[in-house]
């Protein structure tokens, strides 16, 4: 059985896919995202970088004023460069695997970079990794747009929960720092216990980062996708299948 914990307004291509593929899951949401109110900054910026599919997708109403002609966009990962595509945006870099600050970093394109006007889309309180590395030679703005609203303890959590701990077998995932925190909270709402259970089972998470947060909370069996995509869950699912 498998735990989803995306919000459940995202849930609906990795549902498809894995009953493509004959798995068992369950609904466990860690947060639902929700669309920030802001104006598009009046500055004309040299490079724009986006962060997460979210940030391309909330920031969509924004782009007449955000985009020049010599503008540059970067992504932070395939994922995110992909959403943008569909979108007939060029992207002009970003990591073929392994998507994260980090990954993009290392990447001349960026790391290159000095004394230009760069802005940053994302959600609210991200981390902070890209804007201390690129700050220290340019000057870096951001655009939130939206946020993630942890969730509440409902009967669906319960359900799922208990049909989680009650199978031999299961994997959990995790998408962010931010998922695996509301995780926790969530299932010690219900009972300690079952969080002890979480953390005996596998976890496969989307980033190095992430794999980090986990391990010190306590998870042994990590897993890390190359990519933060629906695809490259069932990918890792369809190797071990259960």
């Amino acid at each position: 059985m498998i735990l989803i914990t995306r919000p459940v307004s995202q849930t609906k291509n990795l549902e498809l896919l894995l009953n493509k593929n004959n798995f068992d899951y369950a609904l466990f949401p860690a947060f639902e995202v929700s669309k920030l109110q802001t104006k598009a900054p009046v500055e004309k910026y040299d490079i724009i970088i986006f962060i997460s599919v979210n940030a391309v997708n909330y920031a969509e109403e924004h782009y007449g004023d955000l985009f020049t002609d010599s503008s540059k966009v970067f992504a932070v990962g395939p994922v995110t460069a992909n959403q943008l595509f569909k979108k007939n945006i060029t992207v002009d870099c970003f990591p073929k695997t392994n998507a994260s600050s980090q990954e993009l970093i290392k990447m001349k394109e960026c790391s290159a970079l000095s004394k230009r006007k760069i802005l940053i889309v994302r959600g609210s309180g991200g981390s902070e990794t890209l804007k201390n590395y690129l700050s220290s030679s340019n000057q870096v703005d951001y655009l939130e747009v939206y946020e993630r609203i942890p969730c509440e303890l409902t009967r669906i959590h319960n359900e799922s929960l208990m049909s989680f701990v009650n199978h031999p077998d299961g994997i959990l995932m995790a998408t962010s720092n931010e998922s695996l925190i509301n995780i926790k909270r969530l299932v010690n709402c219900v009972s300690p216990k079952y969080f002890e259970i979480l953390r005996a089972r596998r976890l496969i998470v989307f980033s190095e980062r992430i794999k980090s947060s986990a391990e010190k909370l306590g998870f042994i069996k990590i897993e890390t996708t190359q990519n933060p995509s629906d695809e490259d869950f069932v990918d890792m699912l369809l190797n071990k299948k259960l």
